[in-house]
């Protein structure tokens, strides 16, 4: 994909996910309704809201569409797709019901580099922070409040070396023991963990004010995609937890195992 498209594919993905957002941030002070799906977690009626809503936003490019909450499209249907975009409405939902800091917005593109489908940019919107995150392969990575501005956004380099103590974010529900997760990656006696909900771990790490995170279970693409193109913007990537190999995509399921994202130099 051309410089210019990729920007053009940034500014429909960064629209979509701050007016989703928003939305979200405008149901949380409302009466939710809530369903129980049939794998046990739950959905509301801001889920389906915000669904709707990039669906309609991100119609406009013209690629397909997977979406936690919409049609997942047979394997023999997405492995002739040459890019497709992978969405996950509201990330957190259970915090997004408790009214706990960290639901998110996630929007990622995902495109085939002829050997295997990557993230090539990726947006995190969270609004219950009023920020949003955004970055893609020679866009750079930035940061802003989800209400545009006339202030520019802040670039995100995170240059400075990562020291212990190391901060890994974990997930509410982590049943991983800190060997499970970090074990091969650094030395446990200088970890500190820390749960915070949804895709604002992958922001964090992104931004360097922490310096891990991993999941010993797994997770659905469109649960790490947007985290993971933001990494790899700055040359970094999301990392199978057993293999060490960075993340691909659009597999048979589209579930992801476990996983790692660390500045933490290797060796440490």
């Amino acid at each position: 994909m051309e410089h210019s498209e990729r920007k053009q594919a940034m500014e429909w993905a960064l629209s979509a996910a701050r007016k989703a957002g928003q939305l979200l941030a405008d149901l949380a002070t409302r009466p939710l309704e809530i369903e129980t799906k049939k794998d046990g977690s739950s959905v509301t009626n801001a889920d389906y809201a915000s669904h709707k809503s990039i669906l309609s936003d991100l119609s406009a490019s013209g690629w397909p569409v997977i979406s936690e909450e919409g049609v997942v499209h047979p394997m023999s249907q997405r492995k002739t797709w040459k890019r497709f975009w992978l969405v996950d409405p509201l990330d957190g939902t259970g915090s997004y019901i408790r009214m706990r800091a960290g639901y998110a917005v996630n929007i990622a593109l995902i495109e085939n580099d002829g050997k295997e489908w990557v993230p090539i940019l990726g947006v995190v919107a969270l609004p219950d922070l009023q920020q949003v995150y955004f970055g893609g392969n020679g866009l750079g990575v930035f940061k802003d409040k989800l209400v545009a501005s006339e202030k520019p956004p802040l670039p995100i380099r995170a240059d400075d070396e990562a020291t212990p103590p190391y901060e890994l974010l974990i997930s509410w529900n982590e049943s991983g023991t800190l060997n499970d997760l970090i074990a091969r990656t650094v030395d446990p006696t200088q970890v500190r963990m820390r749960p915070i909900s949804g895709a604002r771990k992958f922001c964090l790490v992104a931004e360097g004010k922490a310096e891990l995170h991993a999941r010993s279970t797994g997770y659905f693409e469109w649960d790490c995609a947007a985290g993971d193109a933001l990494f790899r913007a700055q040359g970094l990537s999301v990392r199978d937890l057993v293999t060490g190999r960075p993340l691909t995509y659009n597999g048979p399921t589209l579930r992801v195992g476990g996983l790692i994202a660390s500045r933490v130099p290797e060796g440490r």
